[in-house]
């Protein structure tokens, strides 16, 4: 019998603050794997490297709140594919427009993607996304934005990159996805009316259950 907990998956989110933010790197730069902070510390604009280490943090937020042990410094960010915790349990972080979140669960693959609503126009989609989903955008069946965040997430959840997105077949209902004969549930994600987000899971899940942060719960505000 799962916990209640075990039950919903938890998708755990923040806003994201733009200006320079050393007290979070200070609070993080020790935990992380070797090097791992000199190489988020390389990008350009400090709401992109606050977003990546809210990730991180998120990530803490999400196993405490199941009761699983998480070191940071066991965390493993292979060249491809998808970072991965040794022992799990499987994860996956997303974060655009000032928004960071991360979705985890211990019992399969889980991939959460999300971008401000009305981000991704059809014709961005032209060399991502298969013939058959870019003819159902064109219908009206769903926005462009949906559809490529959609996407996203299943491609998170089976570890693969946006160069096999043409190979997403999103189901008529939009309850699952397949790509490559692999079978994802979907979901939406309620984060606010500025976005569109969903996640996708190998297990199926009695429910999703978003948790709002502040951002001052992981280190103090600049």
């Amino acid at each position: 019998m799962l916990k209640t907990s075990e039950q919903f998956l938890s998708l755990h989110y923040v806003a994201v603050p733009a200006q320079p933010w050393k007290a979070l790197e200070q609070a993080w730069g020790s935990r992380l794997p070797p090097g791992r902070l000199d190489v988020l510390l390389r990008r350009r604009e400090p709401a992109d490297r606050n977003a990546s280490l809210l990730g991180i943090a998120l990530l803490e937020a999400a196993c405490r709140e199941r009761g699983l042990a998480f070191d940071p410094a066991t965390l493993l960010y292979p060249p491809r594919g998808k970072p991965t915790l040794p022992l799990g349990p499987d994860f996956s972080i997303a974060h655009a427009g000032g928004l960071a979140a991360c979705l985890c669960w211990p019992l399969g693959a889980v991939g959460v993607d999300l971008e401000p609503a009305g981000a991704v126009g059809a014709g961005s989609l032209r060399l991502a996304l298969g013939a058959a989903e870019r003819a159902r955008v064109a219908a009206g069946e769903f926005d462009p934005t949906a559809a490529w965040v959609m996407t996203e997430a299943v491609l998170k959840a089976v570890g693969l990159g946006i160069d096999a997105a043409s190979r997403v077949r999103l189901g008529r209902s939009l309850a699952a996805a397949t790509i490559d004969g692999r079978t994802l549930h979907l979901r939406p994600a309620a984060l606010g009316p500025a976005y569109v987000a969903w996640v996708a899971h190998e297990q199926a899940a009695a429910g999703l259950r978003p948790v709002a942060h502040e951002p001052a719960e992981f280190a103090p505000l600049p």
